[in-house]
């Protein structure tokens, strides 16, 4: 029965024009009164509070990065300890201001889905189509494949020590649990949502041992935390620092720090945005940065930065050099955590697709759920597939930097926009306004991270990043202005409902 009414609403699709990338009509799953009660709860309520919207921007934010980036950091300032602390705190800054500059977009544009809701809104259709293009296809699988692959590291490192893990041992392991989270969001969201709680406590769990270990060395008198500390900045360490160097180095810092702009995809369920958006802001992001920096200072404390900079998994190295044979615990802390990390952008991440499908500048198949499940069946295969497609490098600096060059060419361009929605909008409601100087400073630096680090050494992924993000435009015109697609694409749309039994959905209020 149900695969006749999926059937039977396949070729109603069809029938009325339904394709990959335009926009249409889009028709209740089925009429039964229990499906529309269902639907209901997907209706954006004023939910959110301040102490909600914190745990929100705090608790994303806290994945893989400080596990792993500190070695980057450290690297990209030729080893000096002061330089790179400075530099964690420098990131915190520019998370705290690029917020700042997204609490005026977020209270004046009332609309989910973040930098596509403002980029379209700045700079108009074409704009938001080359962002979602972009994102869901690139940005979104190299973020959670850099991530992943952390994991693999930290999975297979527990089985060797004191050497480097295979690369089909790491790829294996980040493919297994990749293919657990998928199936999990795929069949469960509220068994996801609970799987997600026991996670964000497992990364703070791993934090705080880190904090609490190295501030122990340090008042025993630790000799190697001590001279690392008393010897700070050593003028040889800081001379000769590149210009590309800093920012290859912010873009390991600033990975930590990903989530900031998270609460700005929620903006209608945030109460009272005037208020609680910038406050949520100003309690969250300077909370983490202050966390980061104790981290950081809690390795110093232990490990000398030439035995960082050797260590794939820092806080492996560190955990055994400081709990010794209840070591293990680091390892399994930082899997959970980095788990959580790729685990929320499945629980969250497929936001973006619906919205941009139901305007038409994505194929429309990303927008059905799964009659079974009400789940984002399709959306959640194709970021899995994606993923897979991205870990096949398995290096995490080359997938981090594609994925921070693009990220800040668009966080970049949306904060522009604050400026030119001053000039073409002078009179749109703003609730919070930010100083001008703000959004100024911070063209500026996005201009810096896009840069600076295609002087000296430019990744030959970024080119691709470059390149995919120009020929967008072209990809517009054809198959979104002149609606010109490929044969047999209505037919495959089909064949995709019938075989995993999805529909499309009424997402309007989500827009």
């Amino acid at each position: 029965m149900a695969n006749r009414k999926l059937s039977q609403q396949s070729s109603t699709s069809v029938a009325t024009g339904l394709s990959l990338f335009e926009e249409n009509e889009v028709r209740d799953i089925s009429s039964d009164d229990d499906v529309n009660s269902k639907r209901e709860n997907f209706e954006l309520r004023q939910s959110i509070s301040l102490a909600g919207g914190v745990a929100l921007i705090a608790g994303t934010m806290v994945g893989s990065g400080i596990f792993v980036s500190p070695v980057g950091v450290l690297a990209g300032t030729n080893g000096s300890v002061g330089l790179s602390l400075v530099l964690w705190a420098g990131c915190g800054v520019i998370a705290s201001l690029a917020s700042l500059c997204y609490c005026e977009l977020g209270s004046s544009i009332r609309e989910s889905g973040g930098e596509y809701a403002y980029l379209n809104k700045e700079y108009g259709s074409v704009a938001a189509f080359t962002f979602s293009w972009t994102s869901c296809v690139m940005t979104r699988g190299s973020g959670n494949a850099a991530s992943i692959i952390v994991f693999g590291n930290y999975c297979a490192g527990a089985f060797y020590t004191g050497c480097k893990p295979p690369d089909v041992i790491v790829k294996l392991s980040s493919t297994v649990i990749l293919l657990f989270l998928a199936v999990l969001n795929y069949v469960s969201v509220s068994a996801s949502a609970k799987f997600m709680q026991l996670l964000t406590i497992a990364k703070f769990v791993a934090m705080s041992v880190i904090v609490v270990g190295g501030m122990v060395r340090l008042c025993l008198g630790d000799e190697v935390g001590l001279n690392n500390l008393n010897n700070a900045f050593r003028q040889e360490d800081i001379a000769g620092i590149g210009f590309s160097q800093i920012g290859l180095a912010l873009y390991q810092g600033l990975w930590s720090y990903e989530g900031w702009n998270n609460l700005n995809y929620i903006t209608e369920e945030v109460k009272n945005p005037k208020r609680n958006l910038p406050l949520a802001i100003g309690i969250s992001l300077p909370l983490v940065t202050s966390f980061y920096i104790l981290v950081n200072i809690s390795y110093f404390a232990v490990l000398t930065p030439t035995e960082m900079l050797a260590s794939d998994a820092v806080a492996i190295t560190w955990g055994y050099r400081v709990l010794g044979s209840a070591g293990w615990i680091m390892p399994l802390s930082v899997c959970l955590s980095v788990v959580g990390a790729v685990h929320g952008s499945f629980l969250t991440g497929g936001r973006l697709p619906f919205v941009a499908a139901r305007r038409g500048h994505l194929p429309q198949v990303l927008a059905m759920a799964s009659t079974n499940y009400y789940s984002p069946a399709t959306s959640i295969i194709f970021t899995t597939i994606l993923t897979i497609v991205f870990m096949i490098p398995n290096d995490f600096d080359t997938l981090l930097n594609a994925f921070s060059f693009t990220v800040w060419l668009f966080y970049g361009s949306s904060i522009a926009g604050v400026i030119v929605l001053r000039i073409t909008h002078p009179d749109m409601p703003r609730p919070y306004k930010v100083p001008i100087l703000i959004p100024v400073i911070m063209v500026v630096v996005a201009l810096y991270l896009i840069i600076a680090p295609l002087i000296d050494s430019p990744d030959i992924l970024i080119l691709y990043a470059a390149i995919f993000i120009m020929i967008a435009p072209f990809v517009f015109y054809i198959f979104v202005h002149k609606k010109i697609h490929p044969p047999g694409l209505d037919k495959l749309t089909v064949l995709v409902q019938q075989f995993l039994e999805v529909a499309p959905t009424d997402w309007d209020k989500m827009s």
